[in-house]
């Protein structure tokens, strides 16, 4: 098993790798699947990233079968269900490293920094975005447009990972112990590359 430390070179090379379009597609034969279901998975890191169709996350860090335990809902927002996903990753695979990726042009981010109405159970999502939106514009009023909406993203994908942190005791013992560490990340969807929010 990787160090957190590790696993995030694993993943700054690989997406060094996809933003350069030199992917080398790791862990993705007929041998490497059968492994996996003979001897189980052994995921080196937990992603929650945003569903967006543009951002899957073992393309964008050029991994493979077994390597990312993937959570995922639009706008990368943390809830119950993402909590348990964690707490199962981190409990069954003892997986050091827990990443919160948002990214570029974010539809659900879009949303909320407008306060659009919307139908459904749309809200659900949106809502918790919101307050993310208030609380930037509240710390540097003079943002709009694009400028805003970057800002928003990265609060949010900070936000999801304070919550993490505050609303599970499983993985806050594990970064209190060394054993788990928890940053959030941004992805460009332009560019390609992902930058640690550290």
């Amino acid at each position: 098993m990787q160090t957190a430390d590790e696993a995030l070179n694993l993943l700054t090379e690989g997406n060094i790798r996809f933003a350069d379009e030199k992917p080398i597609y790791p862990n993705l034969t007929a041998e490497r699947r059968s492994d996996t279901l003979e001897h189980g998975q052994a995921p080196f890191v937990g992603i929650l990233s945003c569903s967006d169709s543009r951002a899957p996350v073992e393309l964008v860090f050029d991994r493979g079968i077994g390597d990312i335990f993937s959570v995922r809902n639009a706008g990368n927002i943390c809830n119950y269900t993402v909590l348990g996903s964690f707490e199962l990753c981190v409990y069954k695979f003892e997986t050091p490293l827990l990443i919160v990726m948002g990214h570029t042009d974010c539809g659900a981010i879009k949303l909320a920094v407008k306060r659009a109405d919307l139908p459904g159970n749309i809200p659900n999502v949106i809502d918790r975005i919101v307050p993310v939106v208030e609380s930037v514009m509240e710390g540097q009023p003079d943002l709009s447009g694009d400028q805003l909406i970057l800002e928003v993203t990265k609060a949010n994908a900070r936000q999801a990972m304070e919550e993490l942190l505050s609303r599970s005791e499983m993985l806050r013992e594990g970064v209190e112990k060394g054993n788990l560490r928890i940053i959030a990340a941004m992805h460009d969807l332009e560019s390609g590359r992902v930058e640690w929010l550290e």
